[in-house]
């Protein structure tokens, strides 16, 4: 009876379940019943409605059947009102990886017909502490390094070590840490690569050669965290002239910053999925500041002893996620429009940690082509950026192939990043004329002509060259090339070698095999970049396109200059063409007409976009330019608005106006008729 008093308070059973015990105490004793009250076992069961519902058989000698089940069924019915219900309380960070991992373990307790409440997110690294604290909280995913600094321990980056001591600091506040999961979701500085490549920065300590200020882009915890935040970082690395340029809580809009160039700098997590997509640049800690974040699910002690079995169920995720994995789930999500609920059910599945159910259907695919040399931090992230804003909630993924056009024409891409050469097809009499398949319909950027060679040959123009290198058989560089040589008589006179790893071509050039290279890619591009750097190659300039009529036969070819130090020892302006980078689409069938050229029919499962969509994602682009006229561009595009005329409706002072004008007339009009009664003669 002790025991169930004890039980009775633990569960914060109401007054009259200890009067009923005293009264069965009495009774008892009246009864000369044994010490533990004839309870011969009482039957726990763990019923998923019924937590806690007892099963009582009791054996009271002497007494009556109909007390016996009196007994029983009383006990009964009080101890399941003693039984309320209480759910975990799942809490977790505003960021996508948190979303996730809570969303599992979520899943998984409700497998296990746990009751759980979900908070996600409940907001930031403190107010999930404080929450789970003061008990609003029952468990969430926490980092051993944030663990440690937010007890203002020193960082470490052992993860073991780590791990081991948030443990035994954490203990005393009633919170217990279990098992990692086998990933670490480190802080990281970033960059884009044509950026860092072009200024030689690899580690958070080249970050010196930026003047006069290293512009930031960055959540406003990283500003407020004390031991491995913005402060903390400039004074352990001495970079005094950090400045938080752009401050948000979007990691969207940071990374936009970043990707725009409007900052050099940003913060961010390890395991982002935009970190590969956008193919960015992670500095090197080289002063080992920031520690390790391994997670793992923090719980409170009371919330382990309500439910015994949470312990076994979480520990099913232990070393489960490493940090491939957890990258792939971030980006399903943050890039690709999934349902963090859909991608946490698919992970649980997968392994066999639950059964599979009936979700959301997966959003269907939207594919953009893009060629071998686009980059996936300029072009390619501007693109699928603005077709991401255009149709949310859609995966909207990056192909990229040697020919982005027939990509299109296959039906394996809704749309293409295509520059202006790719618009048209060469005639037998060597004449451009357009290709009425596709349509622009944005810009992205430019590309420019760089013809590269070994610095210590004596190649100053085209003509010197009888081996050029051209990149992938039909992408923009081959295909400028032939238009080029052609335009100036020289086709007939170099051997254009094609090869879809750039790589094997500069090796090749290294090599003497080739005598040069023409690359139609934007200034700056990083892969040239990367080539430059080695010092051992320059740049010839293309100043014979200004001659003749070339500018006429190839309208879309304009004459440009590559800015003096765009490249490593590149002191002067390299005169060259270039073309616009554009978003393009297939044309609609009703806009194709016989006269504008052969028809590359597209695929029939490519649809064309309306004229709306066309708009918004035109406007998504945010370049600020127009499409260069030379190009076939949507119909919508291309419509002049007409001038709106004059109101039918002028103002009341123009009405009042014209109203007197015409009462004048009238008045006139009746004196002359007046005047013309009295001077007619009259009959006698």
């Amino acid at each position: 009876m002790l025991k169930l008093n004890w039980w009775a308070t633990k569960r914060r059973c109401p007054p009259y379940f200890h009067l009923l015990m005293l009264r069965l105490n009495w009774w008892a004793t009246k009864r000369r019943c044994p010490p533990y009250f004839n309870f011969h076992r009482i039957i726990y069961s763990c019923h998923p409605t019924f937590t806690g519902l007892f099963t009582v058989r009791i054996n009271l000698g002497t007494t009556s059947t109909m007390k016996k089940i009196f007994l029983s069924l009383a006990l009964s019915f009080i101890v399941i009102g003693c039984s309320k219900i209480e759910p975990i309380h799942i809490g977790s960070k505003d960021f996508t990886e948190q979303y996730i991992l809570a969303e599992m373990v979520a899943q998984l307790l409700e497998h296990e017909k746990i009751p759980v409440k979900r908070s996600i997110p409940y907001g930031d690294t403190f107010s999930n502490l404080e929450a789970i604290k003061n008990g609003e909280l029952d468990l969430y995913m926490e980092y051993n390094g944030t663990g440690l600094i937010m007890l203002g321990q020193p960082p470490i980056n052992d993860g073991d070590k780590a791990f081991a001591k948030v443990k035994k600091l954490f203990k005393p506040l009633g919170l217990e840490w279990l098992d990692r999961l086998g990933f670490a979701n480190n802080y990281v500085l970033l960059m884009r690569r044509d950026r860092a490549l072009s200024l030689k920065i690899q580690k958070i300590s080249d970050l010196v050669k930026i003047t006069p200020n290293i512009r930031l882009a960055l959540e406003p915890e990283f500003m407020e965290r004390p031991l491995d935040g913005l402060s903390a970082l400039k004074r352990r690395y001495g970079l005094n002239n950090m400045t938080s340029t752009v401050l948000d809580n979007s990691k969207a809009v940071i990374y936009q910053a970043l990707l725009d160039g409007k900052v050099d700098v940003t913060e961010g997590f390890s395991t982002e999925g935009r970190i590969e997509d956008f193919g960015l640049e992670v500095l090197e800690d080289d002063l080992e500041f920031f520690p390790v974040y391994e997670p793992s699910p923090l719980v409170r002690q009371e919330t382990l002893e309500r439910y015994p079995q949470l312990r076994s169920v979480l520990q099913q995720l232990t070393g489960l996620i490493d940090t491939a994995k957890m990258r792939q789930m971030n980006r399903e999500v943050e890039l690709e429009g999934q349902d963090y609920q859909v991608v946490a059910q698919d992970f649980l599945v997968e392994h066999q940690l639950i059964d599979k159910q009936a979700h959301a259907t997966k959003s269907e695919k939207f594919i953009v082509a893009a060629g071998l040399q686009n980059e996936l931090g300029g072009s390619i992230s501007k693109a699928l950026r603005a077709v991401r804003k255009t149709f949310p909630g859609r995966r909207v993924k990056a192909l990229q192939t040697a020919d982005p056009l027939q990509a299109m024409t296959d039906g394996k891409a809704r749309l293409g990043i295509l520059s202006a050469e790719s618009f048209f097809q060469m005639t037998d009499e060597f004449l451009p004329i357009p290709n009425q398949s596709v349509e622009a319909v944005g810009v992205i950027g430019t590309r420019m002509a760089h013809i590269v060679t070994l610095r210590d040959k004596s190649i100053t123009t085209l003509a010197g060259i009888k081996k050029l290198g051209v990149g992938a058989k039909n992408g923009a560089s081959y295909r400028s090339a032939k238009m080029v040589l052609t335009s100036l008589g020289l086709l007939d006179k170099i051997t254009l070698l094609h090869n879809d790893d750039l790589a094997q071509q500069v090796a090749a050039l290294k090599q003497q095999q080739l005598d040069g290279l023409f690359l139609m890619v934007p200034p700056g591009h990083e892969q040239l970049t990367a080539i430059m750097n080695q010092g051992i190659f320059k740049l010839i300039s293309l100043k014979q396109w200004q001659e003749g009529n070339h500018l006429i036969r190839f309208p879309f070819f304009r004459l440009a200059r590559i800015p003096a130090n765009t490249y490593d020892q590149q002191p002067n302006m390299i005169e060259t063409i270039s073309t616009q980078m554009v978003l393009a689409g297939p044309t609609p069938v009703s806009n194709i007409v016989g006269d504008r050229g052969p028809a590359t029919v597209i695929s029939v499962s490519v649809q064309p976009l309306s004229d709306p969509v066309t708009i918004l994602l035109n406007k998504e682009l945010t370049t600020g330019e127009k499409l260069d006229p030379a190009l076939p561009a949507a119909e919508v595009l291309t419509q002049r608005s007409k001038p709106i005329s004059n109101p039918l409706n002028p103002s009341a002072i123009e009405s009042g106006f014209n109203f007197l004008i015409i009462l004048a007339i009238f008045f006139f009009f009746y004196l002359f008729l007046r005047e013309g009664k009295k001077n007619m003669p009259r009959e006698n």
